[in-house]
């Protein structure tokens, strides 16, 4: 499942990921896609363009870009940093492990903008238990065969972005719909619809809490009635009239 993301701007295209600790520049060269020490790994990524985003990944992510990176690194305080090149800004996560073995993915190596890290990792290609894997917008998963796939997770999956929104939108209300069935309980619904709230603020800068409460509300109202991909259907197209232009 997704633990962090951040998105950093990079004055001279060097980005550090790994250890808490200082990184020592003196043993990275700066030339390749990738260089690596026993703690660090400095990723080649666009300098003063755009930012840089990286996702990062606990047990289960997408397998998507290409791998530059797979090994363990030493965490001696078992937090995850993620770190622009001077140092100017940088952003770290506790983790489970002190030598986590570790996947790193890029879109376009030598010139990374988007960075996927997948934390303790297996490469066991395994479908999300709610779509098929490998269709858009969802990626093949590596999942960890010790981390079993619960509905949270499928949940938490389909809300990991924002491309494609009525088809995340949709697997989303089908694990809410399978856990109304399976535990019937309001609350647990309740609970992933507030979720869903908080996703959809993010489909345009002009949504507000309010449009998005209502438009839970009718979640709420039409759950089981229609269709998983009907019912996202129908609230997309309700939110994107009251918002009086298109969503994305």
């Amino acid at each position: 499942m997704q633990i962090g993301a951040v998105q950093l701007y990079l004055g001279h295209g060097h980005l550090f990921l790994g250890a808490s600790n200082a990184v020592d520049l003196a043993v990275f060269d700066g030339d390749g896609a990738v260089t690596a020490t026993e703690h660090h790994v400095r990723i080649a990524a666009r300098p003063q363009t755009g930012p840089v985003r990286v996702r990062l990944w606990q047990g289960a992510g997408p397998r998507v870009g290409r791998l530059v990176f797979d090994g363990n690194l030493k965490l001696p305080d078992a937090r995850f940093c993620i770190e622009e090149g001077t140092g100017a800004s940088r952003y770290a996560v506790k983790v489970t492990s002190y030598s986590p073995r570790v996947l790193i993915a890029v879109d376009d190596p030598g010139h990374a903008s988007r960075v996927d890290v997948v934390l303790e990792p297996e490469f066991v290609p395994r479908s999300a238990q709610v779509w098929t894997a490998g269709e858009p917008p969802f990626p093949k998963l590596t999942v960890s065969p010790t981390a079993p796939r619960h509905r949270a997770d499928a949940f938490a999956d389909a809300l990991a972005g924002h491309d494609f929104p009525r088809r995340r939108l949709a697997a989303a209300l089908m694990v809410v719909s399978e856990e109304r069935r399976q535990r019937n309980s309001e609350q647990s619904v309740a609970f992933y619809v507030n979720d869903i709230v908080e996703w959809l603020r993010w489909l345009n800068d002009r949504l507000t809490y309010e449009m998005c409460r209502d438009t839970g509300r009718q979640l709420l109202g039409q759950l089981g009635l229609r269709t998983p991909d009907l019912l996202a259907e129908d609230v997309l197209n309700d939110l994107q009239r009251r918002l009086g232009h298109p969503l994305i």
